[in-house]
């Protein structure tokens, strides 16, 4: 029974510590990226500077990804994600300081640069972040606790729109980055009262991990790719990723606001179909705990993609604001149900000692064609040879295909006969049995 590890959670004050904190940030992070986003569009009308930004932001998450994740394995995990959580506290209110301004002849300028220091200190918190949790929980427990930390992050998604939607109201661009500062500050201050529980899992990572050496900080990096690619499931999961995440960062990011602007609706439609998104993440979310994080059944994993892919396209239809909140809670739901059982995976197969760097190697492949799918699309649209929405329907027909083509290869049919996750189950069955006597 999952009840029991999940209830053993709620007792867990770290695990907890941990869960508010992702909450605040990740609800002030989506509520940057919509800002943002909409203040571009807003103060610009330019689908090329909305293109240009995300790519500001994403080549600096590429450039320290893998730093990100070597420090991970090497320092304090929880001082790295305060650290990242006071840095971003810090940017917001200058630039929201510097937006009380009248005149702004920089401000392309401002903008691309905030979006670049974003993206640095990003890069280092993902990392620290997704491998924190071995560390506060025990193996029989990570599934459950993936599938809250998820929840957590999709509730944010939900208050992250809403609290978005009414900032823009105020009409009051200063206002609002100055709030959300207020918000990082206050995630920061959660994550001090986080205490790290010593175990075996941190021995080992302590004790493989070089601390001394300019080169070894490098060679840890080399290492870590090195380990990755030698595991062919692992090759498959990065690959698969950095293909679909193409098709799919470009076409939603620039796609929805750019469409919801063509369709001559305002920043609050933007706002409630995120919060759709939201909101079917959060669904997704608690499904996949429900269903022990769909063990035993990965093979419904392309499925799930495929369907993401189907609603993504059917969003070039959407003439009212109604009918894209389906598809949208679809591509939510989906997105959780495929996140959870591929991390929760990862988390039990790799060793401690490397899972800071295989995680960044993993969000460096969901991020790696970030810049490329943005310029893409802004020359797509720049050049009239694409709209919105066509983006949004050619790019979920590609996502869709390419994910269904994970059926095809044995070493991903048999990923669930991994010697780890095979242990794993066997603990987890001895665990639910024993707490069940």
């Amino acid at each position: 029974m999952t009840t029991i590890p999940t209830n053993a959670l709620w007792k867990n004050r770290s695990f907890l510590l941990l869960w508010c904190a992702t909450i605040l940030s990740a609800m002030a992070d989506g509520a940057f990226f919509l800002l943002l986003s909409w203040f571009i569009v807003d103060q610009t009308g330019s689908e090329t500077m909305l293109g240009t930004a995300l790519i500001c932001m994403s080549i600096p998450r590429l450039l320290f990804m893998l730093a990100g994740g070597v420090a991970a394995d090497r320092w304090n995990r929880k001082w790295i994600m305060f650290a990242s959580l006071l840095a971003r506290c810090i940017i917001l209110l200058g630039f929201g300081l510097v937006l009380q301004g009248e005149t702004l002849e920089w401000l392309f300028l401002l903008i691309y640069g905030i979006a670049a220091l974003f993206g640095t200190v990003d890069a280092f918190f993902w990392p620290a972040r997704s491998s924190i949790l071995p560390s506060l929980v025990s193996r029989e427990q990570l599934a459950p606790a993936n599938s809250m930390m998820e929840i957590s992050q999709q509730i944010s998604m939900v208050g992250g729109p809403v609290v978005s939607a009414l900032l823009i109201r105020t009409h009051n661009y200063s206002l609002m980055f100055v709030i959300l500062a207020l918000a990082f500050f206050t995630g920061a201050l959660v994550l001090l009262a986080l205490r790290l529980h010593a175990s075996s899992r941190d021995e080992t990572r302590a004790t493989a991990s070089p601390s001394s050496g300019a080169g070894s900080y490098f060679q840890d990096i080399w290492g870590g790719i090195r380990f990755t690619y030698g595991i062919p499931i692992l090759t498959m999961l990065l690959v698969t990723s950095l293909v679909i995440n193409m098709m799919f960062s470009g076409p939603i990011n620039m796609g929805i606001p750019l469409h919801v602007k063509d369709l001559g609706w305002d920043g609050s439609a933007y706002s409630t179909l995120s919060t759709s998104l939201g909101v079917g993440t959060i669904v997704g979310g608690i499904l996949t705990g429900l269903c022990k994080g769909f063990r035993g059944k990965f093979i419904l994993l392309p499925f799930f993609l495929g369907g993401m892919g189907v609603a993504m396209s059917s969003l070039f239809f959407m003439q009212q604001l109604l009918f894209g909140l389906l598809p949208m809670f679809c591509i939510g739901m989906m997105l959780s149900m495929t996140n959870i059982p591929i991390i929760t995976y990862i988390q039990t197969i790799v060793p401690s000692a490397m899972l800071g760097r295989v995680m960044s190697l993993l969000s460096l492949m969901s991020l790696g064609f970030g810049p490329v799918s943005y310029a893409l699309c802004s020359f797509l649209l720049a050049s009239k040879t694409a709209t919105s929405g066509v983006l949004l329907l050619a790019g979920g027909i590609i996502f869709s295909l390419s994910s269904l083509c994970l059926l095809l290869f044995r070493t991903f049919r048999n990923m669930e006969q991994h010697p780890d996750w095979q242990r794993s189950a066997a603990g987890e069955a001895i665990h639910s049995h024993a707490s069940s006597i």
